[in-house]
């Protein structure tokens, strides 16, 4: 439950619908190059966020799309070894999930994980899901630090940070994480929008130590390029990254810091 929540906030669910085979899935786009499918899948995922419903309400064609160019991506080969090629470090900016546990049911990116987060107050902190602008993943050069950031510090003046050592990665890019720590990160007052003469720190309240089990998870890579990367959960889930320029990564390092 750790590894899948980032934050939390209500959820807008697709309807369950009959699981497509990955064979059919990958039949569909497999006339695709794999930058063609990349390109599709970019220019998707920002029409789906650049909307009202961020997503939230995509269509069931949209839904099966980016089910079929998730397939065509994973299919293009083997990862060349991220641990040697260095591809998994930096900042990457989590845009959308999709649940595939059960064919392509899904949810926008961040209700999603806002839906599944472990913690009330966590609900009660960020709020809805109009209140966070930004979630992104931090993993360090060596690859022994893996950080979720939740950043409202729009709206509230803040973020949430979920830390984990990573345990070992697999050399196929699998990362094996376990939670060790997190807190909230306040810059500004959340009701008056005034910056704090401190930045106020406040513990989030999951005894990861009395949770081992709930704590520990993995993030295989299935795809990994410069710029995409797509990565399956403990849970199923497809999480659809993109690296996020240098401008970010040093804003993205500040702030997860």
């Amino acid at each position: 439950a750790i590894l899948a929540a980032a934050c939390v906030v209500y959820a807008r669910v697709a309807p369950a619908r009959a699981p497509v085979r990955p064979a059919v899935r990958m039949a569909l786009a497999a006339g695709l190059s794999p930058r063609e499918a990349k390109a599709e899948l970019f220019a998707l995922v920002e029409r789906e966020l650049a909307s009202t419903s961020r997503g939230s309400r995509a269509s069931l064609a949209d839904v099966r799309r980016l089910d079929e160019l998730v397939a065509r991506l994973e299919a293009a080969g083997p990862i060349d070894d991220p641990k040697r090629t260095g591809l998994l470090a930096g900042a990457w900016q989590l845009l959308y999930t999709l649940r595939s546990n059960t064919g392509v049911e899904q949810t926008e990116w961040l209700t999603y994980l806002l839906q599944n987060g472990p913690s009330p107050i966590q609900r009660f902190v960020i709020g809805s899901v109009a209140q966070v602008s930004l979630v992104y993943q931090t993993l360090d050069e060596g690859l022994t630090r893996f950080v979720n950031v939740i950043d409202f510090m729009d709206a509230l003046g803040g973020r949430l940070n979920l830390e984990a050592a990573v345990d070992s990665v697999d050399d196929d890019g699998t990362l094996n994480i376990r939670f060790d720590n997190a807190f909230f990160l306040f810059e500004k007052n959340p009701l008056t929008k005034q910056p704090l003469g401190e930045p106020k720190r406040l513990p989030y309240p999951v005894p990861f130590r009395l949770l081992p089990n709930e704590s520990r998870g993995f993030l295989k890579t299935t795809f990994l390029d410069g710029e995409l990367r797509l990565a399956r959960g403990n849970r199923g889930s497809v999480f659809i990254l993109r690296r996020m320029g240098l401008e970010g990564r040093t804003a993205a390092t500040s702030r997860a810091a």
